[in-house]
């Protein structure tokens, strides 16, 4: 498989323009979709010539990058006056989670190179629109997908290096992930069992009551009020959001709960194998359970189960060889199962000595196990 590279970038607060559409266009002869709200390039064989980052400075809000050799990016372009970089600084890693400043914006930047020389195959057409609901929730104040990202980070690194690391804040709400923080962890692969194992320190989320915004609106001053309606009818970028956060400030509300955990990175580890193992444990004794149900049923049916195994045999076709031949492996387990071995043997080797001729057959009947 040669190899592939995907780029994607979505706008959020505002559509692309006319003329922006055309200058997006003109980045690329590859250029697969341009729209107002996306455009996407993808490539088998070269690179893209510009810098995916002032791209999306200069007209989106949301970047994808994925490739089928283990690079994977996602970016989001933050107006710098909605963030609060305190709370999302004990989640940065140097060089994977990344906070720059550009103007009036911030890029947030999750990068995670897995180098493989296997070129495995990828399919990130619809990734990126399940990813954008987590720009709004991180502005809200929702660590979770930073948090996630963190643990993808330090599952990447030497477990000597990491032996020490802190963990930081634990968000609220890491038991019960919403749509888009699970596609987060599908595309960026992270061990469901490390979050389960992060989730055990992560509080609850607060169901909060519905805002009573009418109350927020009257404590809003004639100023206030005015420069809030001119940002937003000017279609200013978090302008919405801007006033949804002063309304949510006014009446009080509560910034997303996060308790401080002592754990070090390599106690999740080992919090995250033990989850894994009990998993593993409820696995096998649920397969187990299923194939004793499967073995009672086939028990009680055993008599037309010889019979669809002649009618089966008889047709001599190889589909339905094969056919025969797993039943025949569910009837010996089955035996084995109800300490009925010697009266399986028996009629085995009945129908090996009417059946046997078939050279094919036998070598069914071999590779099952069965002589």
């Amino acid at each position: 498989m040669s190899e592939y590279q995907y780029y994607e970038w979505q706008t959020i607060d505002r559509p692309l323009t006319a003329s922006e559409q055309r200058e997006v266009d003109g980045l690329s002869s590859h250029m697969d979709v341009v729209t107002s709200t996306q455009a996407i390039v993808t490539y088998s064989w070269g690179d893209f010539k510009h810098d995916p980052e002032k791209i999306l400075l200069k007209y989106f809000d949301a970047f994808l990058y994925d490739s089928n050799f283990g690079v994977r990016r996602l970016m989001f372009r933050l107006p710098k006056d909605l963030v609060d970089v305190s709370s999302l600084r004990p989640y940065l890693v140097e060089d994977r989670i990344m906070l720059e400043a550009h103007g009036k914006y911030f890029i947030l930047e999750i990068q995670i190179n897995e180098d493989s020389d296997f070129f495995e195959w990828v399919e990130s057409d619809s990734v990126l629109g399940q990813l954008t609901p987590l720009r709004e929730q991180l502005l809200q104040g929702d660590m979770r997908m930073l948090y996630l990202a963190w643990l993808k980070v330090i599952s990447m690194d030497d477990p000597e290096v990491v032996e020490e690391e802190p963990e930081p804040p634990v968000p609220a709400g890491l038991k019960k992930l919403n749509a888009s923080l699970q596609a987060f962890a599908d595309f960026f692969e992270i061990d469901p069992h490390l979050i389960s194992a992060a989730a055990v320190s992560s509080k609850k989320e607060e169901s909060s009551p519905e805002p009573d915004l009418e109350s927020a609106i009257a404590k809003l001053t004639r100023a206030e009020s005015d420069a809030h309606l001119l940002q937003i009818a000017r279609g200013e970028p978090g302008a919405v959001l801007a006033l949804k956060k002063k309304l949510t400030h006014l009446i009080g509300g509560k910034p997303s709960s996060q308790s401080q955990s002592k754990r070090s990175a390599v106690e999740l580890f080992e919090q995250a194998k033990n989850i894994e193992m009990e998993a593993n444990r409820k696995a096998r004794a649920e397969a187990e359970r299923q194939r004793i149900q499967r073995l009672e049923k086939l028990a009680q049916e055993e008599e037309s189960a010889w019979a669809n195994v002649e009618r089966l045999l008889n047709q001599k076709r190889g589909s339905t060889y094969d056919e025969a031949t797993k039943l025949l492996g569910e009837l010996r387990d089955m035996s084995e199962y109800k300490q009925r071995t010697p009266r399986f043997a028996e009629r085995f080797k009945s129908i090996c000595e009417r059946y046997g001729k078939s050279a094919a057959l036998v070598d069914r009947f071999r590779r099952a196990g069965l002589m």
